[in-house]
């Protein structure tokens, strides 16, 4: 099968007031993604992971090289890209259902179409009889499910997640986990999913894809295979040894990203 997602040789330069210097978050980047995989990429703060995100989604364009979504340039936002972020990002004065709904809406869909939809996506989250419900009457856990469900609403090709459970406790953050490695499942989009958790990456990506240290680069990538995923992955012994493997591949790193930051300005 052929990669949904290219990137070709990607570098991203952000000017510096006062420098004549640039900043390079991200250099030379390599990555195919097939239609239907779920892709991790994980790597030590600051090594550009959210910035490669931005880029697939259109929110900037790299300063080299190109990023290509089924052979097409990606030159901007698109319906054909659904984004969740660690913020939640939901109007305050929409119910769950209509934050649902409003990318439906964005795309004439009819409002009865609209409403129908949007309680499919509410039920496929677990959220069945919170639909009037608004964002403050919400726990965390729930609001990022309405985002989720939101961005799966308007029937992208491909989910682009941004550490959507970073600010959830434990226990949460397992349950969402599990729920989009069912909502995956159900729906066969593509997905690609930023998280600085070895764990995390490890139990939802088919691949995991480690970055360097800034400038961030593809350092490898790691398949993980798992003949089933149900239940709990964490007890299956392999579990352990992709999560070893991973944190081999990223000690240096880290290591690397922390020198950077302890280091003497000037």
């Amino acid at each position: 099968m052929g990669a949904r997602i290219s990137f070709r040789g990607v570098s991203k330069e952000f000017s510096v007031r006062g420098s004549d210097q640039p900043f390079t978050a991200l250099r030379g980047i390599d990555l195919d993604v097939r239609a239907g995989e779920f892709v991790t990429l994980v790597g030590p703060s600051g090594c550009g992971k959210s910035t490669l995100l931005d880029l697939l989604a259109g929110l900037t364009a790299p300063s080299d090289g190109e990023i290509l979504l089924d052979g097409v340039p990606v030159d901007g936002p698109g319906l054909d890209r659904g984004v969740v972020f660690q913020q939640y990002a939901l109007f305050p004065w929409r119910t769950a259902l209509a934050n649902i709904a409003f990318g439906l809406e964005a795309k004439s869909v009819p409002r009865r179409e609209r409403h129908e939809r949007a309680r499919h996506y509410l039920d496929l989250v677990g959220l069945s009889g919170f639909g009037e419900r608004y964002p403050h009457e919400l726990s965390g856990g729930m609001r990022q499910r309405v985002a989720i469900a939101r961005s799966l609403a308007f029937d992208p090709d491909v989910l682009l997640m941004d550490e959507p459970f970073a600010a959830l406790d434990a226990q949460t953050r397992e349950s969402l986990q599990e729920e989009l490695l069912g909502i995956w499942q159900k729906t066969g989009k593509t997905v690609v999913f930023i998280t600085h958790g070895i764990d995390e990456a490890v139990y939802l990506g088919q691949r995991v894809a480690v970055m360097t240290s800034r400038p961030g680069r593809i350092k490898h990538i790691l398949d993980v295979e798992f003949e089933v995923r149900e239940g709990d992955l964490r007890a299956d012994p392999r579990f352990g040894e992709y999560r070893h493997a991973v944190w081999a591949l990223l000690r240096d790193e880290v290591a690397a990203a922390q020198a950077r930051e302890e280091a003497p300005v000037g």
